[in-house]
């Protein structure tokens, strides 16, 4: 299978420590929410002396919808091409809403080569439901059966396994866009197989509110930036 090109911006740390994050931004497979989801939490990880590369990947502005398995194709890419670089020994991947779906897939890909992923009320299963409809729409299409091969492939949560690197899951309770039960989902997968997990459910806010940067009541970067220093190299 070809490599796609793929539109990867790397963002360097002024004091690097050779650990790096590939940061996926959400936007329902549709858009990308470039500003919240993309610059901000690469300007969080530089100040921790993080590199950071952020994927640019297709979705439905860029290409006719359903977009499956572009982005896939291009996230794996992305790994591929930052591990070539030499420039960290410790990735991790950072993706939110239906970037974190996609953060969630390529964590789970057999063979891929990383230390940890962060899910930011993520979108986890393509099963009716419990998925976030527009993101399914524009990833695996409305005519994809239920059940069927392409949609199981893509519920994140079925593909946990023994290798699965660890994962800190973030999500509020009453998300209205994204239920929770996408995180608690793939929690449960996380602890079925035995493999190292960090959850924090906040009991009230919106979907998308990105860092929520010095808001009392919805931040929660404090229990990421604890959860992390088990990677970062002083």
């Amino acid at each position: 299978m070809a490599v796609p090109r793929i539109n990867l911006e790397f963002h360097p740390a002024p004091n690097p420590t050779r650990t790096g994050v590939l940061v996926l931004p959400g936007g329902s497979y549709e858009f990308l929410s470039m500003e919240k989801e993309g610059l901000a939490p690469a300007k969080w990880l530089n100040d921790r002396d993080i590199d950071v590369w952020i994927l640019s990947y297709t979705c439905a502005t860029t290409a006719p919808p359903p977009i499956y398995p572009a982005p896939q194709r291009e996230a794996l890419a992305a790994v591929q091409q930052i591990r070539e670089s030499k420039k960290v020994d410790t990735l991790g991947i950072w993706g939110f809403s239906a970037g974190g779906h996609l953060a969630a897939v390529t964590a789970t890909s057999e063979g891929v080569d990383l230390d940890f992923a962060i899910l930011a009320y993520p979108v986890i299963s393509m099963a009716k439901g419990t998925t976030h409809e527009g993101s399914r729409r524009n990833l695996i299409g409305d005519h994809a059966e239920a059940g069927g091969d392409v949609e199981e492939a893509m519920c994140a949560e079925k593909r946990v396994g023994r290798t699965t690197p660890p994962v800190f899951l973030f999500h509020t309770a009453n998300d209205d866009a994204v239920p929770v039960q996408n995180s608690l989902g793939f929690a449960a997968a996380m602890a079925k197989h035995g493999r190292p997990f960090g959850i924090f459910i906040l009991p009230n806010g919106p979907h998308g509110i990105g860092l929520a940067l010095g808001d009392e009541k919805l931040s929660w970067t404090g229990e990421l930036e604890r959860w992390l220093k088990g990677f970062i190299k002083s």
